[in-house]
């Protein structure tokens, strides 16, 4: 488990679905809008392992469930079929030895989302689904973060409990667990030592089921996820009213108002994706909005004007795009 998380720009490299060839078990995937999509990417050199999916499967189940319970009833739903089986013309060994991005762990997270987005139009902080992404590339880096979590060839093993090392298929479920996690905007815990056996941290390791946990910063953030419903169906978040929005072209940057307090969200027009953001602070000229999931810093110019970025707490800015304040 690689317990960096980097700061990923999803809006930058948006693109739209494309056509995928599902083989084994998996038709094509029926939408549930709004759940988590499991795709299970099958090197052009390796041939689809049912113990692989039905392990994914019982993983996904099993911490459904698990979510549930720590939340007192609502968690995620999964979207059907819970696995769904997609074939690659890479190699098992590309998706963690091609060079693609500055660090080299970062090269399995960042080949399995690129591979996943042209099959099946994976994107990070899509609007409708939360996606885990299996490849059974040889590799020990597991990644989450921005609506996306990528999982290597290490975790499949696990979770079939072949693993060479680490047998107990809980480990592994957990590992799912965390990485989810961080796929729904969960960090560390900021003390590590009170919460060592949180799942976010060293609960992973011999804990789960039993003696892991979510913390209370934990809760509250998933119970603000639009992907999060009540056993009875409902969504955990009621809809809310925008009382402040800035536009651009291609979509639009907006306040809303819930129970007395406050998120900014950022909606491309044509629902391809959606980004959410606490106020930091606002001044006469300047609105920062921050992103916890991706350490960045979002600047509006409270009378219009050009948008800005950083990741660095506002030490230097990146332009982004025009904003005008909507009436």
């Amino acid at each position: 488990m690689n317990r960096s998380t980097a700061a990923r720009i999803g809006w930058l490299c948006l693109l739209p679905l494309c056509a995928w060839v599902a083989v084994g078990d998996a038709a094509i995937a029926k939408p549930r809008l709004k759940s988590v999509r499991i795709i299970y990417l099958v090197s052009a050199d390796r041939t689809v392992r049912e113990d692989f999916r039905k392990g994914i499967e019982t993983a996904a189940k099993d911490l459904q469930a698990w979510y549930g319970k720590q939340l007192g009833g609502p968690t995620f739903r999964l979207n059907n079929p819970t696995v769904e089986v997609v074939k690659s013309d890479k190699s098992a060994k590309w998706f963690y030895s091609h060079p693609n991005g500055e660090e080299k762990d970062d090269w399995g997270f960042n080949n399995g989302l690129a591979e996943a987005q042209r099959l099946v139009g994976t994107r990070q902080g899509d609007p409708e689904y939360v996606w885990v992404i299996y490849s059974d590339g040889p590799g020990n880096q597991g990644q989450g973060g921005s609506g996306v979590a990528v999982l290597p060839e290490d975790d499949l093993l696990g979770l079939a409990g072949q693993h060479p090392e680490q047998k107990d298929v809980k480990r592994w479920i957990a590992g799912l667990g965390h990485e989810l996690g961080h796929a729904f905007g969960l960090e560390h815990p900021r003390d590590t030592e009170k919460h060592r056996d949180a799942l976010m941290w060293d609960g992973i390791y011999g804990k789960y089921p039993d003696r892991a946990y979510l913390t209370e910063e934990d809760k509250g953030i998933l119970m603000k996820s639009p992907f999060f419903f009540r056993p009875n169906g409902d969504p955990v978040v009621k809809a809310a009213q925008a009382v402040e929005k800035y536009v651009y072209d291609g979509g639009s940057c907006a306040m809303y108002s819930r129970a007395g307090k406050s998120e900014w969200v950022e909606s491309k027009a044509d629902g391809s994706a959606e980004f959410r953001f606490a106020e930091a602070s606002r001044d006469n000229n300047w609105i920062r909005l921050f992103d916890s999931s991706r350490s960045m810093v979002l600047r509006l110019p409270v009378g219009g004007g050009t948008c800005s970025w950083s990741t660095d707490d506002g030490k230097t800015w990146n332009a982004l795009y025009h904003v005008d304040r909507a009436k």
